[in-house]
């Protein structure tokens, strides 16, 4: 079966068991950095953020579809990703940032450079083993920093650190990817960026956005209860 077909049922399991640096939506932190969250470039801005930034993270791992009529794209059911922190990667930084150029397109280098992480052949266990991620170019490997899925109540969740900083999310807007946005492993295209509020339950989180996504967008369904499990990598910025 296709990786599109094996792993759209894993969200619950889990539990159960445009110019992207666009000037605007900047924040600081203490180092005097500012971080300005990208944007589309398009008619609708994600809001801004009004709270201090926690952390940037790369997400690798699948957006769920299942198919209730043929002909049309499949319905979101979740998605699982491993989180990989990248805060200090951000252009400026510090002496190991990287360039806007390389930051930009950081995402697609993930989704097409690295090993998709969940694994598949163990529905009932689907996160590997915390371990960081080495991607060619960049000179220290991204940490492990946490887990994103949706739980049992379909609710998209964060897990950072061992549940020390936890996401309940609720989803306030979503805003297509700019046309620009890579595709992804078989052209399917890329999931909209995303901000997301606090549906209650959180811990020292209090939004979440979706931005510079890479593929995760459904195919056409072939046929009713097909399911999908696509490949995808996004950043979320963390406040």
């Amino acid at each position: 079966m296709q990786l599109q077909g094996v792993l759209a049922f894993l969200s619950a399991v889990a539990v159960t068991t445009a110019s992207p640096l666009g000037r605007r939506c900047s924040s600081s932190n203490s180092s005097g950095v500012t971080y300005v969250l990208p944007s589309t470039g398009g008619p609708t801005p994600l809001p801004s953020p009004d709270t201090p930034l926690k952390h940037i993270l790369v997400g690798h791992g699948v957006q769920n579809y299942t198919c209730a009529t043929a002909g049309v794209s499949g319905g979101s059911i979740g998605a699982l990703a491993v989180l990989y922190d990248v805060t200090n990667l951000y252009p400026g930084s510090g002496p190991g940032a990287l360039s806007s150029a390389t930051w930009n397109v950081l995402t697609g280098t993930v989704l097409h450079t690295t090993s998709m992480p969940i694994q598949t052949a163990s529905p009932a266990a689907p996160f590997p083993p915390p371990a960081d991620l080495t991607v060619s170019g960049i000179a220290n490997p991204l940490p492990f920093i946490g887990h994103h899925f949706f739980d049992i109540n379909g609710v998209p969740t964060f897990s950072l650190n061992n549940d020390a900083e936890l996401f309940k999310g609720a989803k306030v807007l979503g805003i297509p990817a700019p046309a620009d946005a890579d595709k992804g492993l078989s052209g399917e295209g890329a999931v909209d960026w995303l901000y997301l509020s606090d549906k209650g339950g959180s811990v020292g989180i209090t939004k979440v956005y979706r931005v510079l996504t890479s593929g995760g967008d459904p195919a056409v369904c072939g046929a009713v209860g097909d399911t999908q499990s696509v490949p995808y990598t996004a950043m979320y910025w963390i406040y």
